[in-house]
């Protein structure tokens, strides 16, 4: 096979003819049959990432797997069901949970809530192969956030200052944000909250020590954040959510059409 790039392989999965840089002319251009733009546009638009503004256009756009992963479950959202949890009644993407500081709250890429749970979803493709520092502004302390039990100051003392591969002071922030918004809403705080963290990986990720190493930080992370009760966190890659989907009639063939797109080797980058 021709060594290829994985931009270069990322263009030849995609039916689309995009420019030299890997943009297609409209964003409706970069989406799966049978979506459409209004699943998405405003959650996107009025989200502070400003994903619409050419990154969306991309064909190696983060947000777009992450549209055309879950628009469909928007679009049929009364027939989707995650783990143990379906009769959703809410569907966003980009939103945002403040933490009470300043700012401007991260955004979650994709979030569902029923009367029971809240499941955000924080979604990365190939922002994982490359380190980025552990950082907290000072605000995050004992005084701003006094609702936090003591173990997240510790959490966050434990990774500061650290690179790495799995983005740890996102997927905190993420989870102060939603025990925020379930103190907010139910004094008996009985709902249940899971942060899903999922990621693309290319056929032969075995191969790259940016992968091995990343699930090395992914387990240790996990173990670390689930020794509390406040926030249930899961990871899982898109080929396992899409394998959850095998036999369901709704969203088996979009998933098959996603596989097929995403599913790169990467020979060199």
């Amino acid at each position: 096979m021709e060594t290829r790039t994985l931009f270069e392989q990322v263009i030849i999965n995609n039916s689309k003819i995009p420019n030299k840089n890997g943009y297609v002319f409209n964003i409706s251009d970069n989406l799966i049959n049978g979506l459409s733009v209004d699943l998405f546009y405003d959650d996107l638009r009025q989200g502070s990432g400003n994903e619409l503004i050419s990154k969306f256009s991309a064909l190696y756009s983060s947000s777009a797997l992450a549209v055309n992963n879950f628009a469909i479950v928007k679009k049929h959202l009364k027939d989707f069901s995650f783990l143990d949890y379906s009769n959703f009644d809410k569907a966003n993407f980009e939103r945002q949970f403040k933490t009470g500081l300043s700012g401007t709250p991260p955004n979650l890429d994709f979030t569902l809530e029923n009367n029971n749970a809240v499941i955000a979803f924080e979604s990365k493709y190939l922002e994982l192969l490359d380190k980025k520092k552990v950082v907290f502004p000072l605000s995050y302390n004992k005084s701003n956030l006094s609702y936090l039990d003591d173990f997240w100051f510790k959490l966050i003392d434990s990774y500061v200052d650290k690179e790495q591969f799995l983005d740890v002071a996102q997927l905190i922030k993420h989870s102060i944000g939603l025990i925020n918004y379930k103190r907010k809403i139910s004094d008996k705080q009985t709902k249940k909250v899971l942060l899903v963290y999922i990621f693309w990986t290319p056929i032969n990720y075995e191969k790259f020590s940016e992968y091995n190493q990343h699930s090395i930080e992914l387990n240790k992370f996990a173990y670390n954040i689930n020794k509390q009760s406040d926030v249930e966190f899961l990871s899982m890659t898109y080929n396992q959510f899409w394998n959850l989907y095998k036999k369901n009639p709704t969203f088996k063939g979009h998933f098959e059409e996603l596989r097929s797109r995403y599913s790169i080797e990467i020979l060199k980058y």
